[in-house]
């Protein structure tokens, strides 16, 4: 067990910037996790009255379910990343007669060694803010006065374990691809990160279509403009988290459709780009996947919002202050796991490309040609994401003006200049994401990159 623990601590250590994101991640989940689950206990300890309490109850399963949702994917995403890069040292380490349970032991104990420092330090953050925030949300209506901060026992303890929680299945989920494979195929289609959608993947896809489905019809059963904003909500949330699924298994027509800027505007470097892009679709699946949850949810959360506001009566303001108090309370820490998650991914995926770049530039390539080929794979897997993204977008869209068509047109209350920062958000992102890293590796000198490996 020991020399299991070392090794698994020796792994997490050299590989440090890999794991760099998740680490992130779950420290930003958990002390946001543990903040609000310190709120409701305090509130609960104050016992101020059951409509205080629901209050609170309704703000953390709102924020801490969207934002337990957005991080659940976020890390998943990476760990998949993570273990798509590692093909060749999976398959080597089979042909050498490791063991499938072993290789999947020591990938898992990596996510829970991460998972861990990243909850119990976001923990202790969490519980240190939980006076500040707690004064705040008093201050602005969102909370009766009365509870008190103190250190919460359940809040810490949901914290570190809602990471350990969510890094554990995402690894188990990450590394069951390349244990499937035959070592010989790991070996042999190591830089390309193989070809085939799992079937899990595939098989959760569609289970999570049918639970959209039934989710759509059971709050279609129920009649009121809530029960359609919410119904709504569900409906786009169950089908992001499709979208995301399904992502590797249509990614080339979407990203051959997100590519035609660059094969029109640029006959070397954009056609290059799109070709990498043609040529490497797990990749651009992986770096898509953020890029479709921040603008989906975004998307969501703001759509719904104003929608949702447009139907307040006129005597409800406090209500209506109420709700913009809580959309940016929800917004804060979905806005920033969504840059984190975009400029991660893309920050592993490029940098995993250094000899792949080393070679073009033996072959003749300038350091410009190669970052304008690099802003063109930007621009497909960002567009990419987006029309994924917009497809969501779109059918929630039509399920809630189906339902509220006799109340509101809802086509003229959407937040398009809201909408307009969210696209314009992650376009930057995402050429962040790669040009940056893009600089850094090309820094370094061609041979030294092609005599060196990860």
């Amino acid at each position: 067990m020991t020399t299991v623990l070392t090794l698994v601590l020796a792994s997490v250590r050299t590989r440090l910037w890999q794991y760099a994101g998740a680490l992130l991640v779950s420290f930003m989940s958990a002390s946001l996790l543990t903040l609000l689950a310190s709120v409701l206990d305090s509130v609960h300890r104050a016992a101020p009255g059951h409509g205080a309490e629901r209050a609170a109850q309704s703000l953390l399963g709102l924020v801490g379910g969207t934002s337990g949702f957005a991080a659940l994917l976020l890390v998943a995403n990476t760990l998949v990343l993570v273990a798509q890069q590692r093909r060749l040292e999976i398959g080597t380490l089979r042909v050498i007669g490791a063991t499938a349970p072993q290789i999947r032991g020591q990938i898992v104990g990596e996510a829970v060694v991460v998972a861990v420092l990243g909850g119990v330090t976001g923990a202790a953050v969490g519980t240190a803010a939980l006076s500040p925030v707690l004064q705040w949300l008093i201050r602005h209506g969102v909370l009766p006065t009365g509870p008190q901060a103190g250190i919460s026992p359940v809040g810490f303890a949901v914290g570190v374990l809602s990471t350990v929680v969510i890094a554990v299945p995402a690894a188990w989920a990450a590394v069951r691809g390349p244990l499937r494979m035959s070592p010989i195929a790991a070996v042999r289609d190591a830089s390309v990160g193989g070809r085939a959608v799992p079937v899990g993947r595939t098989v959760a896809a569609v289970a999570t279509l049918a639970l959209a489905w039934a989710v759509w019809d059971r709050y279609g059963r129920k009649s009121g403009v809530h029960e359609a904003i919410n119904g709504a909500m569900a409906l786009c949330l169950t089908l992001l988290i499709a979208a995301w699924l399904l992502l590797p298994l249509v990614v080339r027509p979407v990203a051959a459709l997100s590519a035609l800027p660059g094969r029109l505007l640029s006959r070397c470097t954009g056609r290059l780009g799109a070709a990498n892009c043609a040529a490497a679709g797990p990749r651009v699946a992986a770096m898509a996947g953020p890029v479709l949850l921040a603008a989906g949810l975004s998307a969501m959360l703001l759509c719904g919002n104003a929608v949702s506001q447009a139907t307040v009566t006129a005597h409800s303001t406090l209500q209506q202050q109420n709700n913009a108090v809580g959309m940016r309370i929800l917004m804060t820490p979905l806005i920033v796991y969504a840059a984190l998650g975009i400029l991660n991914t893309l920050l592993l995926a490029t940098r995993r490309r250094r000899q792949e770049f080393a070679a073009l530039r033996l072959a003749g390539s300038t350091k410009a040609q190669l970052l304008r080929m690099l802003g063109w794979e930007s621009a497909t897997v960002v567009l990419s994401g987006l029309l994924m993204a917009a497809v969501v977008i779109t059918i929630f869209l039509a399920g809630l003006a189906a339902r509220l068509g006799p109340h509101l047109t809802v086509a003229d209350v959407l937040p398009w200049g809201a909408l307009a920062q969210v696209v314009a958000g992650c376009a930057g992102l995402g050429v962040l994401g790669v040009l940056v890293p893009g600089v850094l590796v090309l820094r370094v000198r061609p041979a030294r990159a092609v005599a060196s490996a990860d």
